[in-house]
C-alpha cells in the first residue's frame, strides 16, 4: 500500500491540471481594440458594452440585458427595481454564496433563509411556500453549481402569491430548464462574470428581463439614475455600477466560446461522476441517474460530491472528516476547494449578534443546507481550477487519488485522532 502524501508519502500527481480562466489571442486582440479606441468606459452607442448586451440577450433569448459591475451589484439593482425597501422580506436559499443574502441586507431588507433539495442543493419550492409572509416581496432562486433550480415548482408558488422571482445565475450561464436558458425563466435574471465564472472578465455582471418597464429602471439604476440613453437629468436615485469597455470586450470573446467550453466540461464531469459513484461514501451532486429530465443543459460551473465520513471509513476504521479528506486530496495534487462551507444563516453577519455588521434575518428552515455544507467537496472552477477541461486520461488521477485515500483510510483516521499530526 502506497503511503498518502498527507502522511509523508509521495503525491500521486505532480504536474498541474489546466488552469482557469482560459484565454487565447482573441482576448489580447479585443483589449488592444479598446485601447486604440480611447473610449474605455461609459455608456454610449456602438460600445463594447452595448454589443455584449445585445449578444448576451440573444443567447439567453430575452429582449433586455444591462451589464453591471458585479453579480452582487446586479442583485441589488434587481431588488431595488422590484421595489424592495427596508423591512421587506426576500426568500433566499440557506445554501448559497453569502452575496445572495447580503444584497438584500444592504438595501435594508430581511433575507428569509429556506432549505434546499438534498439531491440538487438548489432551493426547495415547498420550503419557499412555507416561508411566505405578508412581508415577502421577492424570491431569489439560485442555480447552484450550474444546476437549475426547480423553476416549475417555484413558478407555481410565485404565481399563487403574486411574488416575483429573481434568478441568481452567477454559476449557471449556459444552463437550461425545459429548453429555456436560466435567467430567462423568472422576472429578472442576474449573472456574475467574476474570476471563477463560466465566462469572466475578472469582475462584472449582467441583469436581464423580459419586462420593458423593469429594463428601463434597471438601466437607470446602474447609471446614476439617468434615463436609458443618457442625459443630464437624474429623475431617480441610482448608483454608478457600470462595466468598463475592457471587461465587455473580453466577455464578448468568452461568450462566443461558451458552448464549446460547456461541452468539454460536461464530458469531464460525466467521467468523474461515473468513476466516483462506486466509491463508498461518495455521492455526486446530482447523481447522474437521478438528473431531472427538465434540466436540458447544465451550466457546469463545478463538479460536486458529498463525502459521508462514516460510509467512507467504515465502523472498523473510525471516521475521517471532510476537511481531512480534502486536505488529503490536495496533498495528492488534486485541486479542491479547501475551506469549510457554512450555511448562510450561520455566517457571522447573520448568526453573531455581537458582530459590528450584524444584520436582521429570519431562518425558516436550513437542516438540509447545513448537512450539505458539512459534507461537500468541490472540484473545478469553484476551486479556481480548469480541471474539468482535461481528458479522461488526466482525470483518472482524481479517481486514483480518491481510491488511494480510501485504501489508506485506517492510517488517515488513526493520525486524525492524534492532535497536531494532520494540518488541514
Amino acid at each position: 500500500m502506497t503511503a498518502l502524501a498527507l502522511l509523508g508519502g509521495s503525491p500521486l500527481r505532480t504536474r498541474p491540471f489546466r488552469t482557469w480562466p482560459q484565454f487565447d489571442q482573441a482576448e489580447f486582440d479585443a483589449l488592444a481594440d479598446v485601447l486604440n479606441s480611447r473610449r474605455w468606459g461609459g455608456i454610449h452607442s456602438g460600445s463594447q458594452g452595448e454589443s455584449f448586451e445585445t449578444e448576451l440577450a440573444a443567447y439567453l433569448q430575452v429582449p433586455h440585458a444591462a451589464v453591471v459591475s458585479s453579480g452582487t451589484a446586479g442583485l441589488m439593482i434587481a431588488l431595488r427595481a422590484l421595489g424592495v425597501r427596508p423591512g421587506d422580506e426576500v426568500v433566499v436559499p440557506a445554501m448559497t454564496y453569502v452575496a445572495t443574502a447580503t444584497a438584500v441586507s444592504l438595501l435594508g431588507g430581511v433575507p428569509v433563509f429556506v432549505d434546499i433539495d438534498s439531491a440538487t442543493h438548489t432551493i426547495d419550492s415547498s420550503a419557499v411556500k412555507a416561508a411566505i409572509s405578508e412581508k415577502t416581496k421577492a424570491i431569489i432562486a439560485v442555480h447552484l453549481g450550474g444546476h437549475p433550480a426547480d423553476m416549475d415548482g417555484l413558478g407555481a408558488v410565485a404565481d399563487t402569491y403574486g411574488i416575483p422571482i429573481i434568478e441568481d445565475c452567477a454559476q449557471s450561464l449556459g444552463a437550461a430548464w425545459n429548453g429555456c436558458q436560466t435567467g430567462s425563466l423568472g422576472t429578472i435574471g442576474v449573472f456574475s462574470f467574476a474570476s471563477t465564472k463560466n465566462i469572466t472578465a475578472g469582475e462584472g455582471g449582467a441583469v436581464v428581463t423580459h419586462d420593458d418597464e423593469l429594463a428601463a429602471r434597471i438601466a437607470s439604476l446602474r447609471d446614476h439614475g439617468r434615463p436609458p440613453g443618457g442625459g443630464s437629468d437624474h429623475p431617480q436615485l441610482g448608483w454608478n455600477l457600470r462595466l468598463s469597455e475592457f471587461q465587455s470586450a473580453i466577455l464578448r470573446v468568452q461568450l462566443a466560446r461558451l458552448k464549446d467550453h460547456l461541452t468539454v466540461k460536461d464530458e469531464g464531469a460525466a467521467y468523474l461522476a461515473s468513476e466516483l459513484y462506486s466509491v463508498p461514501g461518495l455521492r455526486p451532486v446530482p447523481v447522474p441517474t437521478d438528473l431531472d429530465p427538465r434540466v436540458t443543459a447544465h451550466g457546469r460551473f463545478s463538479f460536486a460530491f458529498t463525502f459521508d465520513s462514516e460510509a467512507f471509513g467504515g465502523e472498523e476504521t473510525g471516521c475521517t472528516s471532510v476537511s481531512v479528506f480534502r486536505a488529503a486530496l490536495r496533498a495528492e495534487g488534486i485541486p479542491v476547494l479547501g475551506r469549510d462551507l457554512a450555511a448562510c444563516p450561520d455566517e457571522p453577519i447573520y448568526a453573531d449578534a455581537t458582530s459590528r455588521d450584524y444584520s436582521s434575518s429570519r431562518t425558516a428552515s436550513a437542516t438540509q443546507a447545513r448537512a450539505a455544507c458539512a459534507r461537500l467537496v468541490l472540484l473545478g472552477q469553484a476551486a479556481g481550477s480548469g480541471l474539468l477541461f482535461e481528458e479522461s486520461a488526466e482525470l483518472a488521477d482524481v479517481v486514483r487519488a480518491v481510491e488511494k485515500i480510501h485504501e489508506n483510510r485506517c492510517h488517515l483516521s488513526r493520525e486524525q485522532r492524534q492532535p497536531g499530526r494532520i494540518h488541514v
